[in-house]
């Protein structure tokens, strides 16, 4: 209704009224896949793609791009000889997810372990002898870097051997995913190179693996609420905004889902900042550099990815939760108690200073040379110290959650990472202050004392930025890989300024 999303009309022309719609098309618009030379319209594997809503984006006057990706065959776990094979067995005890338990729902012993296998020399003859039959390796659509099919890996890294991870898809099922060899050759060479695997050689395929291309829609035309610009009431969220990946699409759709609700309560937006979180960091990069290729989260993409860890996600978001109405009044409380107490306990072991001869005799620890003050908290960051012999020292300063063992493993965190989070805040500083440092013309990127990734390279060597200001706004290039222009570009200012 004139610019703004007032609902959907279903295959059937029944229409769904709604003030808001939150699109998560996955692979599925105008999707195609390809298994060997054939191809055909779907979305997955025996579903129809979504053509008529490509057209309705187009119409909307969305400017659209073109992704594929790929998925590896699955196979018969009751054919496969697990002996020969590595075992790796799940987390004991197994963590839960979510600061809302203590624990997950399953016993340790009842979840399922995990085989590791590989791919062989026979793998890669059979993948090379055969390329002239997969159409989907020959498409200039651009697939996901990260997380390339075997016929990229054969080509790219030439007589590697590739681990291959057998996972069950479920705890009732005999249907294995193997990890690793995402694959689109004809499914008679995919049963062949299966059994190519140690562990593999009787294995039955029940379905071949398969690519498929799709569109997905430019992401600066989303903003960080992943509201559409152009269609008020419409969101996006998922691989329509050029993400892979799981972790990923679920991040964008509790954003979108939420942001829906806010809305259509006429609440304020959830939004997280780069400094709050990796959905932050996700939905910045998508918003404002948007993306040339399946986007992936890394940890090197954020700046302050030492202060992000899952440890502390509840302290950085749950009152973001709770305001927005996400989080429980009890689930709030909680979360305070826990960030209160962490709170005054860096603060009352921060303000314990004695001789690292005194620290080391109360804690039982050999003589050092070492002549300086420490904190109670840098004592804690050692490695050598518990965290039970420090915080039993300050029992009664720390209050009632110090018996408490999660709460002792959170300070010792906290204590590791102090030094390293304060160094990267002055690593931050130092590249906001390095801005219009000037890079070398004649950079070379391939220079090993850069330490740069196959994809920074690519990316830089494409742009050839001339300061580090520039650099810092190619989109996909990491605060890491900053640093690394940072320090060049300081190394080589000096002798002209000594001049």
């Amino acid at each position: 209704e004139g610019s703004r999303c007032i609902g959907i009309t279903l295959d059937d022309h029944t229409t769904i009224h709604s003030q808001c719609v939150v699109l998560t098309t996955g692979t599925f618009l105008r999707g195609q896949i390809n298994i060997g030379l054939e191809t055909y319209p779907a979305g997955r594997l025996g579903d129809k793609p979504a053509i008529g809503l490509a057209h309705t984006l187009e119409k909307l006057e969305f400017k659209l791009g073109r992704l594929k990706t790929g998925t590896p065959p699955r196979l018969d776990g009751r054919t496969i000889d697990y002996s020969s094979l590595e075992v790796v067995e799940s987390d004991n005890p197994p963590e839960p997810f979510s600061f809302s338990n203590t624990k997950v729902w399953i016993e340790a012993e009842n979840q399922v372990p995990m085989h590791l296998t590989n791919t062989t020399p026979e793998v890669d003859k059979l993948v090379l002898d055969n390329l002239h039959l997969d159409r989907h390796v020959k498409e200039e659509v651009v697939g996901p870097r990260y997380c390339p099919s075997i016929e990229s890996k054969v080509l790219r890294f030439k007589g590697r051997v590739h681990q291959v991870w057998l996972e069950p898809e479920g705890l009732d099922t005999h249907i294995i995913y193997p990890n690793g060899i995402s694959c689109t050759l004809p499914a008679d060479v995919q049963q062949k190179l299966v059994r190519c695997m140690p562990g593999c050689h009787n294995v039955e395929m029940i379905r071949p693996g398969y690519g498929v291309e799709y569109d997905f829609i430019d992401p600066r035309q989303v903003k960080p609420t992943l509201e559409t610009k152009k269609v008020p009431g419409l969101f996006l969220a998922g691989q329509i905004n050029g993400t892979t990946g799981y972790e990923e699409a679920a991040s964008q759709g509790i954003v979108a889902g939420i942001n829906a609700a806010c809305k259509v309560l006429d609440k304020e937006p959830l939004t997280v900042t780069r400094l709050e979180g990796y959905i932050g960091v996700l939905i910045d990069d998508l918003t404002t550099h948007g993306t040339q290729e399946p986007y992936r989260m890394f940890t090197s993409r954020a700046e302050y990815r030492l202060s992000l860890r899952p440890d502390n996600a509840d302290v950085r978001l749950t009152e973001k939760g709770y305001k927005i109405g996400c989080v429980t009044e009890e689930e709030y409380e909680r979360a305070c108690r826990m960030k209160n107490a962490l709170a005054d306990a860096q603060r009352i072991l921060c303000a314990e200073v004695k001789h690292t001869q005194h620290w080391r005799s109360l804690l039982g620890l050999p003589a050092t040379v070492n002549q300086t003050h420490k904190s109670a908290l840098e004592m804690l960051g050692s490695l050598d110290i518990s965290a039970d012999t420090m915080v039993d020292m300050y029992l009664t300063k720390l209050g009632p959650l110090a018996s408490s063992s999660i709460f002792r493993n959170r300070v010792k965190i906290e204590a590791r990472y102090a030094y390293l989070v304060a160094r990267q805040r002055a690593e931050i500083l130092e590249l906001e202050e390095g801005e219009a440092l000037q890079l070398p013309e004649n950079i070379d990127y391939n220079d090993p004392s850069l330490n740069l990734s196959n994809e920074m390279k690519s990316k830089l060597e494409q742009a050839r930025p001339t300061t580090v200001g520039a650099a810092s706004r190619i989109p996909g290039v990491t605060p890491v890989a900053l640093l690394s222009l940072l320090r060049l570009a300081k190394e080589k200012e000096r002798p002209s300024s000594a001049l």
